[in-house]
């Protein structure tokens, strides 16, 4: 379920922009919804119990509560490595073996 609502936030943003990294419209969208006070839906409801923000040096880190929220993290940081090497077997499948010569 969460993993399904961060795919279409990702879909959606890469499209709008495609030079952004899975990895950051991750965290942007982690921090937009552990930022607001009341979660909206049961996805932010699950997200505020299970992953906690804290801030290391002026820099943004999630932390997860318990068992279930490394779990989670651990999955959504694998799902954006999935992402960018589907993105880059893609990009290498559409070129063409002379773009490996030597010159």
């Amino acid at each position: 379920m969460i993993l399904e609502a961060f795919s279409e936030v990702l879909h959606r943003e890469r499209q709008r922009t495609a030079d952004r990294e899975a990895l950051d419209i991750l965290q942007q969208w982690l921090l937009s919804i552990l930022s607001e006070a009341v979660p909206a839906d049961n996805i932010e409801r699950v997200i505020h119990a299970e992953i906690e923000l804290v801030d290391f040096n002026g820099h943004p880190v999630f932390l997860s509560k318990s068992g279930t929220g490394e779990i989670l993290l651990k999955s959504l940081y694998t799902y954006c490595d999935s992402y960018e090497h589907w993105q880059f077997r893609r990009w290498l499948h559409c070129l063409n073996a002379t773009a490996f010569e030597r010159r």
